[in-house]
């Protein structure tokens, strides 16, 4: 009997320590689950702050790349506006010292067409030139004219216009009103040229 005993006993111990050690499996099984299931979630977490932290970091430094493009920006508009301003300065500065020739050169050319003119209209036997006058000096030199060419031959020679200018002018000098310009066939054209 005592041996049955022990024998029960035995086996009850058995059990025991079998129960036991599914407990302990158990217990273990559960234990190394939540402690996964912690580290799981805490490096969750940790990933979770660091992609949050990168993207607040990132945020930041596109912001102020952001800022530093503006600037530079700003400053090369800044420039650029100070540099069209020089331009303008200078453009009107060379205006300015320019005007003055311009207009002795559109005076020159305005002169040079008004002589073309007077020798187109010297060149023309069918027009008189009277002068702002007008009136007897004008009459008088036309009718000294008209005496002077029935005098001379039909063909006139360089000397010829020479001489009949000669005459017109001193009786234009001696009317009182010497500031009368004479020019008669191709005398009025060298003279034109020559002032070319």
């Amino acid at each position: 009997y005592r041996l049955m005993q022990l024998q029960s006993e035995g086996d009850r111990q058995l059990e025991k320590i079998a129960t036991q050690m599914k407990i302990d499996v158990e217990l273990v099984g559960v234990e190394s689950g939540l402690t996964v299931q912690r580290i799981q979630d805490e490096t969750k977490l940790e990933t979770e702050k660091l992609r949050e932290q990168s993207v607040a970091d990132s945020n930041v430094e596109v912001a102020k790349a952001k800022a530093e493009v503006d600037v530079i920006y700003a400053d090369g508009h800044l420039e650029s506006a100070k540099n069209i301003a020089k331009a303008e300065k200078v453009a009107f500065e060379a205006e300015g010292i320019s005007a003055p020739l311009n207009r002795k050169q559109n005076d020159h050319i305005t002169f040079i067409h008004k002589l073309r003119a007077q020798q187109a209209l010297a060149e023309n036997d069918k027009v008189v030139i009277t002068g702002t006058g007008g009136g007897n000096l004008a009459n008088a030199l036309l009718q000294a004219d008209a005496a002077l060419k029935e005098s001379y031959s039909q063909q006139y020679t360089v000397d010829d216009h020479k001489s009949r200018e000669a005459i017109l002018t001193e009786l234009a000098i001696a009317s009182g009103k010497g500031d009368v310009r004479i020019l008669v066939g191709s005398c009025a054209k060298s003279a034109v040229d020559k002032s070319v």
